[in-house]
């Protein structure tokens, strides 16, 4: 279906909340479908010590991954519209409900195809035409990124539950196969290919990261 979907045809919604891998999977694979990309900007007070007014955990890795505008947000206006006028006629949304942020149901109901992986059932996944169970933080391993640029990893808590799978699972399998190569099949591989990629984590390798992570040039 993706092998076969036309340049531009595609829009990506990827969470905030996602890990550094998922999001750099999301955006290689937002490269091969020239594939508009944004995140739901979540935003509140900070007090300028421990808690910043980003209330998105990874908000700086989806910048580092290109994987939103200069403004988080300002392009889901631009997918809405494009869904309308029939331009965009396959959205994958992962970890978000976007109907409640400007892609309304009524909207998303003129789509072609609706893919959607999340954790919980929502006013999106009831629409999609897939649905890919995913797992919570504490059913993966993965890495973040801070405000500061600070790279740390995190570990699996306890095992996800019946179908559900870490997202960079499937984002693996999604990506690779369309673009007909192979890559790591284990999150150490995974991470340490993507700091080959990405300028801000040239260096960096899951072993370096230990305890206490390392920061990411930003």
């Amino acid at each position: 279906m993706l092998r076969k979907a036309a340049p531009r045809w595609v829009a990506i919604v990827a969470s905030a909340r996602q890990t550094n891998e998922e999001l750099w999977l999301i955006r290689k694979l937002a490269k091969k479908l020239e594939a508009i990309t944004d995140s739901v900007p979540r935003t509140g007070e900070g007090d300028r010590l421990l808690l910043n007014a980003d209330r998105n955990p990874n908000m700086t890795g989806a910048r580092l991954m290109g994987l939103v505008p200069a403004v988080p947000g300002t392009n889901l206006r631009m997918i809405a519209e494009g869904i309308l006028s029939g331009r965009i006629k396959m959205l994958i949304v992962s970890g978000e409900d976007v109907t409640k942020h400007g892609i309304a149901a009524d909207i998303l109901k003129k789509l072609e195809t609706l893919i959607v992986s999340d954790i919980l059932p929502s006013s999106t996944t009831e629409l999609a035409h897939y649905v890919l169970p995913g797992c919570a933080h504490a059913e993966k391993r993965g890495t973040f990124t801070n405000i500061k640029g600070r790279v740390q990893k995190f570990m699996k808590a306890v095992e996800p539950k019946g179908n559900a799978r870490a997202e960079w699972e499937w984002l693996h399998e999604l990506v690779f196969s369309v673009a007909g190569q192979n890559g790591f099949v284990t999150i150490e591989g995974l991470f340490n290919q993507m700091a080959q990629e990405v300028p801000a984590f040239v260096g960096m390798t899951w072993a370096g990261l230990g305890d206490t992570g390392a920061n990411a040039e930003i």
